[in-house]
């Protein structure tokens, strides 16, 4: 339905006209578009499919729409407009979660060809690490067993069938959901059962053809891209004790500015969780020197005039994106950025 809305509003030119209103409208509104993986569409793919938003011909036709009718900006300049500055006239902001090596190799390359600026969340310890997020060593892990049937018993006992199409999902929400849990030893327990060798050096093989290294971020930079924080292990905040969060904070930022030689001020938050109503989370991450925070919650960032700044004030810790997938029309991609709320929300947040 709301594709087929896309392509009605596209078609007839309102689309256009909305994006001209937000231009003349005295309230800025800020949309904020989320990537994670820039890649073909595989068959043989051995990784997480889901995780791959758009295809490099879809990104570059994405980008040139954004650079022809909106006004891309960085971190700088939300920092600014948080503080009252204002945004300039159809604001937009290009994101990356967790720091796939197509966002140098392939994503960098078209957005310095279009002009546009975007800013890469780097979730730290495994570029640090030469680690696979744990969702792709999830994926792995189940297309390469040979077994129809195996079973876990940590954190609870699951019965998992590598072919069943459920299996991604439900071994993944076991990560996302389950509180303290020690990633490593389930992991380990999930190849062990499945009956696929995993070793370090397996790991590091596949990492680094996957996940950037520290020279290619530092390449983001000299390119003019922001590189901010997406969390030390992937972990969901809410999952996590005040030292897991420590350690996913402060870790985070604290390895970042190391390696980069500059501070580092916001986190789009794993899997993307809002921490509006979580005190223990917003305090952690003052604590943790960030002033700002990204989630996956779709939605407009709206950009009051500084005389209605104090009745509705911004959630600096509560700026809200929109989701990208490969299936999305070029109509409903323009479509979700001009207006937000029409936007829809990928199921497979990472």
């Amino acid at each position: 339905m709301r594709e087929r809305v896309a392509g009605l509003l596209h078609r007839t030119g309102a689309l256009a006209a909305v994006m001209q209103l937000r231009r003349l409208a005295p309230l800025s509104t800020l949309s904020i578009v989320t990537y994670h993986h820039i890649a073909e569409h595989d068959p043989a793919y051995p990784y997480d499919p889901d995780v791959a938003d758009a295809s490099p011909d879809q990104f570059r036709r994405q980008m040139e729409a954004l650079a022809r009718h909106f006004t891309p900006i960085g971190i700088e300049e939300l920092l600014r407009a948080v503080d009252g500055m204002p945004l300039p006239k159809n604001p937009v902001m290009v994101t990356f979660d967790d720091g796939y090596a197509s966002c140098h190799d392939v994503a960098l390359p078209i957005l310095r060809a279009v002009g546009v600026r975007a800013t890469f969340f780097i979730a730290t310890s495994f570029v640090e690490q030469r680690r696979l997020y744990w969702w792709e060593r999830i994926a792995l892990l189940l297309t390469q067993s040979s077994k129809d049937r195996a079973r876990i018993r940590y954190p609870r006992t699951l019965d998992v069938s590598p072919r069943d199409p459920r299996a991604r999902d439900r071994l993944g929400g076991i990560v996302k959901v389950t509180p303290a849990l020690d990633v490593e030893r389930f992991l380990d327990e999930l190849a062990t059962a499945l009956g696929v060798p995993w070793t370090p050096d397996i790991e590091a093989q596949y990492a680094a053809g996957l996940i950037m290294t520290w020279d290619q971020i530092r390449a983001l930079g000299r390119a003019g891209m922001d590189v901010e924080s997406h969390g030390n292990r992937h972990r969901v905040l809410q999952t996590l004790d005040a030292r897991g969060l420590r350690d996913e904070l402060s870790g985070s930022r604290e390895l970042l500015e190391s390696r980069l030689g500059r501070p580092i001020r916001a986190i789009a938050y794993p899997v993307g969780r809002a921490v509006a109503t979580d005190p223990t989370i917003r305090t952690a991450l003052r604590d943790a020197g960030y002033r700002i925070g990204f989630s996956n919650k779709s939605g407009a960032n709206r950009m009051w005039p500084p005389a209605l700044r104090g009745m509705v004030p911004l959630d600096p810790f509560d700026i809200r994106r929109v989701a990208t997938e490969r299936s999305m029309s070029d109509a409903m991609f323009l479509t979700q950025v001009a207006v937000p709320q029409f936007a829809y929300t990928n199921r497979h947040n990472h």
